[in-house]
């Protein structure tokens, strides 16, 4: 009887020890999770309000050669143009270029017909041989733009009439080469997808804007980016990212590539979740590549991106997913040990979920992070998702 007794208070004092242990190691990656995110969240929040440390001239006007990548555009290319066209900025310094990457549909008639409609506007096409995609198409249309600022916009964007006056007095600043402009989903209360994702491009914004004000962004949007043409040399084709690599080509070329939150274009976002993940996963997959060569580039000592900017979001996108799912394997072990565990779990998540705010960013964070592990490995195992499926 004896020797039971001590058997069974040493497999009680066991137990005890595995599950001590089980939360040391939840506490510690929860803190390197969280921590790391609260910590570059508040350093950036002390520099997204501080000035511009830029000499800009509001009168900046330079020719503009506006490049407007297509496939299979029919159904939004002629509102495109026209909204091109509505633009406040001198016609006869602007030249459009539509980069047509082989569409099957009635993109390029609509594109001809306005032409004869619209000769006013100097519109130009360039068309591919051979489905090659987006980077590849805007490479050929830089190849006859013959003015010093680069603006590329997708077809499916709007932008305010006054849009340029607001983005390119931050090209006037000889350190800077390149500009984004900040995307505003248009069908943002259509349905929880929409809104979780305005959310989420309401705090992106908030971290490029920080960014910036140190040094520079390279997450660049495909609705508005401006570039000076002795900036960089080609639009990137290696990660699949023609807006934020070519942005890390401008940064390795010695410039600065900034964030201007009032240069706002408008968009539309798919309404379901399965819409949702089909886009983040090809965004992911993009950051993915070029946090990895930007990596790469650090670690031989190459980068040109401070390390106070890249480090944080090499980690972010890299290492945290792993983290991540890290502490989702531990805590689902810690339940399966011990069930009742999982009712201060779902006591915290329920009280969390009753602030809207609150339940949308974990929902964005835990859907992020998966498609960012899931982006990891795909990028382990070589695979590129490239804009418009190309073969």
């Amino acid at each position: 009887m004896k020797l039971t007794a001590v058997s069974g208070l040493d497999f009680r004092s066991f137990g005890v020890k595995i599950l001590v242990e089980l939360l040391i190691v939840w506490l510690g990656l929860f803190a390197v999770f969280t921590g790391s995110s609260g910590i570059f969240y508040v350093y950036l929040k002390h520099y997204s309000a501080k000035p511009w440390d830029l000499k800009m001239d509001k009168n900046f006007r330079p020719p503009l050669s506006i490049l407007v990548p297509v496939h299979n555009e029919e159904e939004v290319i002629k509102a495109k143009l026209e909204n091109i066209k509505e633009v406040s900025y001198p016609k006869e310094n602007i030249e459009v270029i539509v980069a047509d990457d082989v569409s099957q549909d009635k993109t390029l008639m609509k594109v001809k017909n306005f032409m004869e409609n619209n000769p006013e506007l100097n519109i130009r096409v360039v068309r591919q041989n051979r489905h090659a995609g987006k980077s590849a198409a805007l490479n050929k249309a830089l190849a006859i733009s013959t003015n010093p600022i680069v603006i590329v916009s997708d077809a499916d964007t709007q932008w305010s009439s006054d849009m340029l006056q607001k983005a390119l007095h931050y090209l006037s600043d000889p350190k800077v080469g390149a500009v984004t402009g900040c995307g505003v989903i248009e069908n943002k209360g259509q349905s929880w997808v929409t809104k979780g994702e305005t959310d989420y491009l309401q705090l992106g914004s908030f971290l490029r804007l920080g960014e910036s004000k140190i040094h520079s962004t390279i997450r660049f949007e495909g609705g508005f980016c401006a570039y000076k043409r002795d900036a960089f040399e080609k639009f990137d084709c290696e990660s699949g990212s023609d807006d934020s690599g070519t942005a890390l080509f401008v940064v390795q070329n010695g410039f600065r590539t900034i964030f201007v939150p009032e240069a706002r274009f408008m968009t539309n976002f798919p309404e379901d979740l399965k819409g949702k993940i089909r886009v983040k996963k090809r965004r992911a997959n993009h950051m993915m590549w070029l946090w990895i060569k930007s990596l790469k580039l650090l670690l031989k000592r190459r980068l040109l991106l401070p390390k106070k900017i890249a480090i944080p979001e090499i980690f972010f996108f890299i290492f945290n997913p792993v983290v991540f799912f890290a502490l989702i394997g531990v805590t689902l072990i810690t339940i399966i040990i011990y069930p009742v565990s999982l009712v201060p779990l779902i006591i915290v998540l329920s009280l969390a979920s009753i602030v809207p705010k609150v339940k949308s960013y974990l929902i964005e964070i835990t859907l992020g992070n998966i498609i960012l592990f899931y982006s990891l490995v795909s990028c382990i195992r070589g695979k590129k998702i490239f804009s418009w499926n190309t073969a």
